[in-house]
């Protein structure tokens, strides 16, 4: 890119390079990864509960753009090669990370990949995040385009697909793996209709589009106002492309401080819907036909990200406030906090723990299940629902070994830490390491395919793989939570339970949205409805 918010394009040719060794170009060093708050790697590794040993720094810069690739050294020699490629995305809100961080090293994967006669080819790839990836300004568009950091990742696989060949990889035998936002661009790019495939099966880790929060063109038009008025910039009664081209020639360091900001924009050419972050809109988004195969996939307690965020704010009486929220929101309150088994008179930490069991069952696990949904009309593709149950057993916060947490599905499959396992989890890490190498493989997992009139499941546990049929699974929470949703509001109840109910308690726990919790506290609280 010559231009700070830029499209990007595909490069054909390496750097030029004078003096000695010019016919080389050196790519052994790690790239840059995306400009992001400078100590994103501490909170990542805090927010996903992971050892806090020492991690590899990685230089930040506009000119991010890179992918790394891990391949087996019998690629090098002179014998031709076609082997799966798999690629993986990043998560990390579209605001942080990079798919070079020390905790996602695939090393071990690709080991033991050799080790079991399936050699593979490993690129993580980075892609523009924050500012840089998602401040748009659309009165100005030809300076500042929207989801430059979605484009980027499209690119990503582009490149992949007109150029692993000459590494040894087989651009017809592409997997991606996708964690998080990660995940949820994926179930974007999955069903975008687009005529070139962009790999073949994926594998969807712990998100979905509903894990996103998308801005409509007015919204984004808002945020970039503040946004360049946050660095000094004027706005009043100037056109948009002088500010445009100001905010463009910001130093790094100043584009960095706006920390959180920007979103992917709805109502454009990637997303045209504005609904695109809803399970209502999952449940009937088509894969691309050229999408063979995919996993979706739920941890047991993927709301461990939001547990975490929750215990740094500070308020109390969570059960209370859940319970209010519950009547204000809900025709059958008790309903859900008799399934969620959370009583008022719950301490916080137990309350808060439940709440992020029911966020967990809602926003990852039924999201998976509309997603499935949605893929349900494509006969000619294989849909599996993984659930992932391996306890981290690393938490501070969480008890060791219960919670699998977000985050640890691909960290425990990459292995950057089999070296501290402990010997009641290597077993299943194994199998699913060996399920995943498999799949990449032959697109298949051993269960049956996921099917709208017998939904069934593959689960990942401390003991190994197991088979779930559609009996098993009726019996769980979180089935009865879905069930409940649809009582409540047929199609949109998840939605409706997700975003009325879920995400309202966590955002009103931001001092800056407190005052809305409190107005219902006031009102619906059981003291107030007693007394009145």
């Amino acid at each position: 890119m010559d231009v700070k918010f830029a499209r990007s394009i595909i490069l054909d040719r390496l750097p030029q390079t004078t003096g000695e060794g010019a016919f080389c170009y050196d790519a052994v060093d790690y790239g840059s990864c995306s400009v992001q708050p400078l100590d994103s790697i501490a909170t990542d590794v805090r927010w996903n509960q992971l050892p806090e040993r020492p991690q590899r720094d990685q230089e930040q810069s506009e000119d991010c753009l890179r992918l790394t690739l891990t391949c087996p050294a019998t690629v090098l020699d002179t014998s031709p090669t076609s082997l799966p490629v798999v690629v993986f995305v990043h998560g990390g809100a579209l605001m942080i990370g990079s798919g070079d961080r020390e905790y996602y090293d695939p090393i071990a994967f690709c080991t033991n990949a050799l080790h079991s006669s399936k050699p593979i080819i490993f690129a993580s790839i980075n892609y523009r995040l924050g500012a840089l990836g998602f401040l748009h300004c659309p009165e100005a568009a030809e300076y500042l385009p929207s989801n430059n950091g979605l484009y980027d990742q499209i690119l990503a696989f582009e490149w992949i697909r007109k150029f692993i060949a000459g590494f040894g990889g087989d651009p017809e035998n592409v997997t991606a793996i996708g964690q998080s936002a990660g995940a949820a661009s994926l179930s974007l790019h999955s069903a975008r209709i687009r005529s070139q495939p962009l790999y073949q099966k994926a594998i969807i880790l712990a998100g979905s589009t509903t894990v996103l929060v998308t801005m409509t063109p007015e919204e984004h038009q808002r945020e970039f106002l503040y946004q360049a008025e946050k660095l000094g910039i004027k706005t009043y009664e100037r056109s948009m492309a002088d500010v445009a081209v100001e905010v463009i020639d910001a130093p790094i360091d100043a584009i960095r401080r706006l920390d959180y900001c920007g979103a992917p924009c709805s109502s454009s050419e990637l997303i045209p819907e504005n609904n695109w972050a809803t399970m209502e809109h999952a449940r009937h988004a088509r894969p691309n036909a050229w999408l063979k195969s995919q996993i979706l996939c739920s941890s047991t307690y993927d709301g461990s990200i939001s547990y975490l965020v929750a215990k740094g704010q500070e308020r109390t009486q969570l059960a209370k406030i859940f319970a209010a929220i519950c009547r204000a929101k809900l025709k059958d309150p008790q309903c859900l906090l008799n399934i969620c088994q959370i009583s008022e008179d719950d301490d916080d930490d137990s309350a808060l723990e439940k709440i992020c069991q029911a966020v967990t069952d809602v926003g990852f696990y039924g999201a998976a299940l509309n997603g499935l949904l949605g893929a349900a009309g494509s006969f000619e593709m294989k849909s599996y629902f993984l659930i992932f149950d391996i306890g981290n057993p690393f938490p501070v916060l969480l008890e060791s070994g219960r919670f699998a947490t977000h985050t640890w599905d691909i960290v425990s499959l990459l292995g950057a830490y089999d070296d501290m396992l402990p010997e009641d989890c290597r077993h299943g890490i194994s199998e699913w390491r060996r399920t995943v190498l498999t799949y990449c493989y032959t697109a298949e997992l051993p269960c049956e395919v996921w099917r709208r009139a017998s939904q069934t499941a593959l689960l990942v546990c401390k003991d190994g793989i197991k088979c779930l049929d559609h009996k098993m699974l009726a019996k769980s929470r979180a089935q009865k939570l879905l069930q409940f949703a649809e009582q409540e509001g047929g199609e949109r109840g998840l939605d409706l339970l997700w975003e009325n109910v879920l995400r309202f308690f966590l955002k009103t726990g931001n001092p800056r949205y407190s005052h809305e919790a409190s107005d219902i506290i006031g009102k619906y609280s059981l003291e107030s409805q007693t007394s009145s």
